[in-house]
């Protein structure tokens, strides 16, 4: 009788050893990003309440390229209240732009009879080329005429600013239902606004690499992706897109309508009497700086039609995703994690680590450059915990920190596994401090892994670098481009932003492996802690890709040009 009772104590014990570590082997990677994150909340875009949750819903069912505004379509049509978009490039006539306009004349009729008109607020980058959009277009048609060879990608023929905002005002007049506002995010040289979301009702966001432009056109669309998610994570997304409506709103000097509450506001930015631009270099409205001003934020922030916490009628979340051809997973552990754009070019980083020491008295990062993030951390942070692989698609590669990171990895064994597109954005990626292009990433990273591990075979067996590949076997070549007022001239190119880590983790949302997405863009990303949300997205979304693209050359490609010391 007693050796019974002894095996029975035995068994439960082993259960219950067996549970807890499992447990906290899935939770340990999560708790080691929210406790290397914590003293960065405050420095996003998200409030401390809203970073971190478990109370959220997500599509099991991930989006690649048309199949993102498919769903972005559904979503503004079955809206009750409020959408938000913001986004880094707008092309009116693109199909994913016209899915759109689309969802929002099934809206406009959906609240034909409604008492309740939806507000739909648009946010769309004001870039430095956007802004010489028009000069540029002569230039660019002369040479292409002329036959001078390929315009470099830097010169894209993206819609400028005023352009969208009068396309979209005038269609928004067949929209009588429907109240529609445009604005620009204007910020200091490149600290461009990066975030690609939409927030319905402030309960169901998506969150994308991708944008409504020429470039996602069939039948040749970029390879990019997006996800939907619900619950508090939706509620932070929102808080993102409020900060940045009201910083851009602040920061514009041609937005002239009276409201007592905005001269107020900007007299407290030192955004008024003309000084916009010092006002752009020196200050964002992260999460610490609103709740130290909070009455202030949360006064402007509904004058413009956005307030606070919202009362809004219930979005039937599961009902929708399950209709929508998704697939609906209950209570997921999500962080939101971001980063406020900042104007300061790389080239400037002596200066630039010093002057971040005094405005912003950063005392928790010794190494890095403007990694002082919840983005950059929980990146640095998840690959440094990796114990098995390492998953990732980004269009650009050659941030410092990523490298290093990775290098790490491969040291322990890790195998990482890395996908790009061949020559992308070549032309922007080699501009002084921006960190140079896919092929200068590769070979600095294989430099940097064989550094620290000193052993080329071990590098070579958990180091899997490959060149994005279309489905039917075609290397895609993004370097030979020829931008053009269709689309056409960049065709099938990979422009995702996905990682995942040794299948528990998964980071998606809009930040590129690169410098510029590292160290001066706004932007926010969702790191979902959850085994089966890892693992169907890899199934559904990275597998294929990785299998089928080209492996990189070897370091041999790396003697046709230089690479700087690691």
């Amino acid at each position: 009788m007693k050796s019974k009772k002894i095996i029975t104590y035995i068994f439960f014990a082993l259960i219950w050893i067996i549970f807890y570590t499992v447990r906290s082997n899935a939770g340990t990677l999560l708790e080691n990003v929210l406790k290397k994150t914590k003293p960065f909340v405050g420095q996003g875009t998200v409030s401390k309440k809203s970073y971190f949750s478990s109370d959220n819903i997500i599509d099991l069912n991930g989006h690649a390229s048309q199949e993102v505004f498919n769903r972005f379509q559904s979503l503004i049509s079955k809206a009750n209240h409020e959408i938000l978009i913001q986004t880094f490039w707008w092309e009116s006539q693109s199909q994913a732009a016209q899915k759109i306009f689309r969802g929002l004349v099934e809206l406009n009729k959906a609240h034909t009879k409604s008492r309740v008109k939806p507000k739909v607020f648009i946010l769309i980058d004001s870039t430095i080329l956007q802004r010489a959009h028009g000069k540029l277009r002569k230039v660019v048609k002369k040479l292409k005429a002329e036959k001078l060879g390929p315009v470099p990608t830097a010169v894209s023929l993206s819609e400028n600013f005023q352009l969208a905002k009068k396309y979209i005002i005038n269609f928004s007049k067949k929209l009588p239902n429907v109240k529609v506002y445009v604005q620009k995010y204007e910020h200091a040289y490149i600290g461009s606004l990066h975030g690609k979301t939409l927030v319905v009702d402030g309960q169901i966001a998506m969150v994308m690499g991708t944008n409504p432009q020429n470039y996602l056109n069939e039948p040749h669309a970029w390879y990019d992706l997006g996800f939907t998610v619900a619950g508090t994570a939706a509620i932070a997304m929102r808080e993102d897109f409020v900060s940045a409506w009201v910083q851009a709103i602040s920061y514009d000097d041609q937005f002239k309508e009276n409201i007592k509450e905005l001269k107020r506001f900007r007299k407290k930015l030192g955004c008024n009497w003309g000084r916009t631009f010092i006002c752009r270099a020196w200050t964002n409205l992260d999460a610490h700086w609103i709740e130290k001003n909070r009455m202030a934020f949360d006064k402007v922030s509904t004058s413009l039609g956005l307030p606070p916490s919202p009362k809004y009628k219930i979005f039937p979340v599961k009902k929708f995703i399950q209709e929508d051809k998704g697939n609906p997973l209950s209570n997921v552990r999500i962080a939101v994690t971001t980063r406020v754009g900042n104007g300061f070019p790389e080239i400037f980083k002596g200066f630039n680590t010093w002057i971040n020491r005094w405005v912003k008295n950063h005392k928790n990062i010794k190494e890095g450059y403007n990694i002082d993030n919840t983005q950059d951390q929980a990146y640095l942070v998840s690959f440094g915990s990796a114990k098995s692989h390492i998953h990732i698609l980004s269009p650009n590669f050659n941030d410092d920190d990523a490298i290093k990171s990775l290098a790490d990895a491969v040291k322990r064994g890790v195998h990482v596994k890395l996908v790009t597109t061949f020559g992308f954005n070549r032309s922007t990626e080699n501009y002084p401090g921006q960190g140079g292009d896919n092929r200068k990433g590769y070979c600095r990273l294989y430099k940097k892994a064989l550094k620290v591990t000193r052993d080329k075979e071990k590098v070579e067996k958990f180091l899997h670098l490959r060149w994005y590949t279309r489905p039917d076997g075609v290397r895609v070549d993004d370097s030979k481009s020829v931008v053009d007022d269709e689309g056409k001239g960049r065709p099938d190119a990979m422009h995702a932003k996905y990682a995942t880590i040794d299948d528990q983790v998964a980071i998606v949302g809009t930040a590129n492996m690169d410098t510029q997405s590292w160290n001066h863009s706004r932007e926010i990303n969702l790191l979902i802690d959850n085994k089966k949300v890892a693992k169907s997205w890899d199934k559904q979304l990275f597998n294929d890709v990785f299998n089928r693209s080209d492996k990189w050359e070897g370091p041999n490609e790396c003697k046709k040009f230089k690479i700087k010391k690691e």
